[in-house]
């Protein structure tokens, strides 16, 4: 088939409701992927925890959807000639250092169709999610101790799933065969390539409407309004400067091969009139663990642009945001890291970075952003089925959100995109255990004016032997409290709490035996809070007492509120305790972990706090 190449839209015109009806059906389109993925899907990571993103391309492979997630489709337009290309060719990828930067480690495949309307390449469509297990050195492919890529799984290069519509059987089979699960991984491949479908037929219809000049002027608008958002609402509100920031991600006696206890996270945001840089010179050098991230500069801008959504609420982030905002990686750090590095656990490296940025721009705006939070807290088993089969279940569990001016910060929020809490009835009618018990983590959320979110309790007991993985973070660290707000409590998990054989686990581990009847305690972190806690009205601390948010302890000894045993506000004694309040307080609290770190050497920062 002889495809033409790229048409040319400049000058042309588009009126707004057009362009409304563009960009709606792009959204539209986006989310029915999505939610085709989740229906159809086989694997608890995807269905029940729903990570996964579908996106949609103009002709030059620009993100013109909302920037869920979706990776680049860079390794199309590399690797492929448009003679190369027909109707029906489907794609796969899942190697970080052939993905364009727009993947970060091998358990996510990634699935991107063109789309060829009346023989014209007009745009693509994609649909990736994290599988179950891909192969390497244990179940899950998840595996801290990883020094190389190779021991993390098969690596598939960019390369045709479906050729002219048909599939290419011996790589279809090659993928399946690589998982210890092939079951879930087949049906999660499935899902992809049926899901792009979906998507094609969406897009193509759209172009049957409009037609492709018109099409091609409203993809550039929608990408042109995302970075106009930006340049004319959002960044006036940031004063010209720079403004640092760091953070840390944990590695402390996780890994042999990596010497380090944290390595540092450092951004400076520089605000100069209409455009934005962060610039991550001072992040610490890639690591011999699996912490490591492969991303371009135009990956990292999708992946926090976020963070300006309290400046411009109703924008919809899409490609265009590289248009006003730059990033600098320096080389061989740990978010662009070369090959052959491990990246299999880059999880909390990458979920670190938007609060890493947002710490930056509450410094530029007075403390005027939210707390911090870490919302996904992550453990899982290996252990066998009913019948002998080899299962596995990857716990995802959902934390605090950060207090904000106005506001408290979200209650067992799961911050991955669309993620959630994997449900318990799920857990118990599909896996070999039982979950004793749940609820909110009381005093969790950091205090202030207006307390971060709390944090999740969930203790799990295994029916059968298995081995179990952690691959959390603020382990030893804390979410920060902004403006006065408090820092919110830290992970913690522990197996066999309170018995004879109890073991506090206090940093990421890859494969622990654990034996049935043998129980799992997992402590979400709470989000950090927002202004000072004396700053709470009095009642609304005693509603969050009788809730069994707060204990009565904390509200007495942080908030200043004394209460009587029915939760009466004892008016005189709160009077007195708010009467002893600091004079000044700093615009970041990062809490007693990071004090004792402190302390103790084993953390340094080089930017004011």
């Amino acid at each position: 088939m002889n495809i033409q190449g790229s048409r040319i839209a400049s000058g042309r015109t588009i009126d707004p409701i057009t362009l409304e009806i563009i960009a709606g059906t792009i959204e539209s389109t986006r989310r029915e992927m999505e939610a085709q993925i989740e229906r159809t899907a086989r694997s608890v990571v995807i269905r029940e925890g729903r990570d996964y993103r579908a996106g949609v391309f103009d002709r030059h492979g620009r993100n013109v959807s909302s920037a869920s997630g979706a990776a680049h489709v860079d390794p199309i337009l590399a690797n492929y000639s448009i003679d190369e290309i027909q109707d029906g060719d489907v794609f796969i990828w899942n190697d970080p250092f052939k993905s364009g930067g727009g993947l970060t480690h091998l358990p996510d495949l990634c699935v991107t169709q063109p789309v060829i309307w009346r023989g014209e390449l007009v745009a693509y469509v994609q649909a990736f999610g994290h599988v179950t297990d891909i192969g390497g050195l244990a179940p899950g492919s998840v595996t801290i101790s990883a020094t190389d890529i190779h021991q993390e799984g098969i690596i598939i290069p960019p390369v045709k799933i479906m050729e002219a519509g048909k599939i290419v059987t011996p790589l279809y089979k090659t993928i399946v065969n690589n998982s210890r699960y092939p079951g879930d991984v087949q049906g999660d491949l499935d899902a992809f390539i049926m899901t792009t479908r979906l998507g094609v037929q969406r897009v193509k219809d759209l172009f049957d409407t409009y037609g492709p000049a018109m099409i091609d002027a409203g993809f550039e608008e929608i990408l042109e309004s995302c970075a106009r958002a930006l340049r004319e609402v959002a960044f006036p509100q940031i004063p010209d400067g720079d403004y640092p920031f760091e953070d840390v991600v944990e590695i402390a006696g996780a890994v042999p091969a990596e010497p380090r206890r944290f390595i540092p996270l450092k951004v400076t945001l520089r605000k100069r009139g209409d455009s934005v840089e962060f610039d991550f010179e001072g992040t610490g050098a890639q690591s011999k663990a699996a912490l490591n991230i492969a991303g371009d500069e135009r990956f990292y801008v999708k992946y926090i642009v976020s963070i300006f959504r309290t400046l411009v609420p109703d924008t919809v982030f899409n490609g265009g945001a590289v248009r006003a905002i730059s990033c600098k990686l320096p080389e061989g750090s740990i978010i662009s890291a070369r090959y052959p590095a491990s990246a299999s656990c880059r999880a909390y490296t990458l979920f670190r970075l938007p609060e890493l940025c947002l710490g930056a721009l509450s410094r530029a705006l007075g403390g005027e952003t939210p707390g911090s939070s870490d919302t996904r807290s992550t453990w899982g088993i290996a252990t066998l089925g009913d019948h002998g089969e080899r299962i596995f279940f990857r716990d995802g569990i959902g934390g605090g959100g950060g207090g904000r001016r106005g506001s408290d910060g979200s209650d067992a929020l799961n911050g991955n995109v669309r993620g959630r809490s994997r449900p318990v009835e799920f857990m118990e009618a599909f896996y070999p255990l039982i979950v004793e018990e749940e609820g909110l983590r009381t005093d969790s959320g950091g205090a202030g004016e207006y307390r971060g979110g709390l944090g999740v309790y969930r203790r799990v007991r295994f029916l059968r032997d298995g081995a179990i993985h952690v691959v959390d973070d603020r382990l030893q660290t804390q979410p920060w409290g902004v403006h006065g707000g408090k820092a919110g409590a830290g992970t913690s998990y522990c197996l066999n709490p309170g018995a004879d054989n109890e073991h506090p686990i206090t940093c990421k581990i890859d494969a622990r035996p654990v034996k049935a009847g043998e129980l799992i305690e997992a402590k979400t972190c709470g989000g950090g809070g927002w202004g000072h806690p004396f700053d709470r009205p009095v009642e609304k601390v005693a509603a969050d007492v009788a809730l069994g948010l707060v204990s009565a302890e904390a509200a007495r000894d942080v908030y200043g509120v004394a209460l009587s045993t029915d939760f009466i506000v004892d008016a005189a004694a709160t009077e007195a305790l708010r009467a002893d309040r600091p004079a000044t307080v700093a615009m970041f609290d990062r809490g007693d972990r990071f004090a004792r770190l402190e302390a103790a050497g084993d953390v340094r920062w080089t930017a004011p706090q």
